[in-house]
Order: structure tokens, then sequence, then C-alpha cells
């Protein structure tokens, strides 16, 4: 993850064995895996709501929606059954 281009860290895409590292600065793909930069980063840093994404706290924007995050960037991702609950308890998701 720190290999990822420099900027703030919005989100991270599980790709394989490969990361999409979403930052304000571009995205860029390295090797790694999700669960190792989760447990890198830290419970404190941000929330898995997929089971290909984790989001970072404070990447999303002001708009609110049901079933996916929009983030500072424009990028929209996805939250499954499993994750919305706990999105919703954070504030993420609407009702």
């Amino acid at each position: 993850v720190r290999a990822a281009r420099r900027g703030n860290l919005l989100a991270l895409e599980a790709d394989g064995h490969y990361l999409h590292v979403h930052t304000d600065a571009g995205s860029d793909l390295v090797l790694y895996r999700l669960s190792d930069a989760m447990r890198e980063l830290g419970a404190d840093a941000g929330a898995q709501v997929h089971r290909s994404w984790w989001v970072a706290v404070g990447a999303l924007s002001d708009e609110r929606r049901r079933a996916s995050l929009k983030l500072v960037n424009g990028l929209e991702v996805p939250v499954s059954r499993s994750y919305r609950l706990a999105a919703r308890e954070r504030g993420w998701l609407v009702g």
C-alpha cells in the first residue's frame, strides 16, 4: 500500500492477487492482498464494505445512498448485503 501513488488513501479494490489503490491523486495497481493491507492500516482507518472493497474514513462524498458509496473523487463503491448493516451503523448509508 505504501508503494502506491502519493495522496490521501480513499479505497482499496481487490483484483485477484493485486490491489487497485485509489487515492485523491489517482490510482495504482500493486501486488498485495486486501487482507494484508487492511491489517496494516488498522480498524480505525476504514472498513471493508464488500469482499473486494475497503473504504477509508473520510473518503465519502456528502451524497448518501442505499446500496453503494460515492467517494470524494467520484468513484462509486458497491456495498454488499453482508456489510450493509455495518456501513449503516457508521452513517455511510441511508435507511
